[in-house]
């Protein structure tokens, strides 16, 4: 997106407010709604709501039947959207560490993109019938409420709605509704990063943080979360923090470090009387598969190793195995024999 994209979304977030041209000679702005409008549509929310159920409509639990009766969705449709999830995710680490390969990089990102894409056609699925639910139809009440309620003339004053209608401004503030790309453009921008340092803990926006628009929250947010990769100790390079999926791949890699370093004080808790520590292995019962793996990868290179060793043992036996006919099990019982026997001579003499 080009500076110009940048700019222009920034300064409208700051006035709080989208221009809206109806045709030539009429411009209406639609104002982003103050605390107190959003607090009230809630009650405009829940009235609607009530009336559609009382009228009938479906409630989410009942469409679902009906999705699954015309074979349009299934519970598999969202295993499947936890599996592609969980790919993306898999890929955006892979581009953090793969960053400098430019070439194999942007394979990468076209796999995310295609997942991406997989994963919004699983979404809509579920939620192809919204709309004619009670929540469907409640939330499209409240935004029209909010719609007619913040939509002004340039000069200030509520718009009398003689010309526009409330449904296609509804319409036109969701199309142009501000995207997550354009949220972190912007907190990245030189002009924006001047305001929020000079500004940052006053009144940033000429009102109280209480005061502020979601928009303008929203972009304190990613502008925050900036700021906290920058004072991380082991912050990124600046082509990194510029690059939306490498950067969530390094919010990954992060995270699993974390809860790396969170098992092995965990199990270190559980180890911690000495007879237990000195031991030359602890067991430690996972959860499910997942838990499972987090346990494994507190193993040290020299640890894998024997696991992939015992499992490779195991699975060329046709019968059960004891523990102690394990190989490396085997080979450390004769070393401690040896040690035991040796230990003996000394004490004879």
């Amino acid at each position: 997106m080009s500076n110009i994209d940048i700019e222009k979304a920034l300064y409208r977030i700051i006035q709080g407010r989208l221009r809206y041209r109806v045709r030539d000679g009429l411009v209406l702005y639609i104002h982003e709604p103050i605390p107190e409008l959003v607090y009230e549509s809630y009650d405009v929310y829940d009235e609607a709501y009530e009336k559609a159920y009382w009228r009938g409509v479906y409630v989410k639990e009942e469409v679902l039947p009906i999705l699954l009766e015309n074979d349009y969705w299934s519970p598999h449709d969202d295993q499947e959207a936890e599996k592609v999830q969980k790919q993306i995710e898999d890929k955006k680490l892979e581009a953090f560490k793969q960053f400098v390969h430019k070439k194999q990089l942007s394979a990468i990102k076209r796999e995310i993109f295609y997942l991406e894409k997989k994963w919004q056609k699983l979404y809509l699925k579920k939620n192809s019938l919204d709309h004619v639910t009670c929540a469907g139809c409640a939330e499209l009440t409240r935004n029209q409420w909010l719609i007619e309620k913040t939509t002004r003339f340039p000069d200030g004053a509520l718009y009398d709605w003689k010309e526009a209608s409330i449904p296609s401004a509804t319409n036109y503030r969701a199309s142009n509704a501000i995207s997550q790309e354009m949220y972190r453009s912007v907190a990245r921008s030189d002009t924006w990063r001047g305001m929020w340092g000079a500004g940052k803990g006053t009144e940033i926006f000429g009102v109280p943080f209480s005061k502020i628009t979601q928009e303008q929250a929203r972009l304190c947010m990613y502008a925050r979360m900036y700021d906290n990769v920058a004072e991380s100790p082991e912050a990124p390079i600046q082509e990194i923090i510029e690059d939306d999926i490498c950067l969530d791949g390094w919010f990954i890699d992060q995270k699993k470090k974390q809860d790396k370093q969170k098992k092995q004080n965990q199990v270190d808790g559980m180890i911690s009387n000495d007879k237990i520590k000195n031991s030359g292995e602890v067991f430690v019962m996972a959860q499910d598969k997942e838990d499972a793996q987090e346990v494994y990868d507190l193993n040290d290179g020299m640890a894998r190793s024997t696991v992939h060793q015992r499992q490779a043992q195991i699975d060329g036996q046709e019968d059960m195995m004891k523990f102690q006919e394990l190989a490396d099990v085997k080979q450390d019982i004769g070393i401690q024999r040896q040690q035991q026997f040796s230990q003996s001579l000394k004490n004879r003499r």
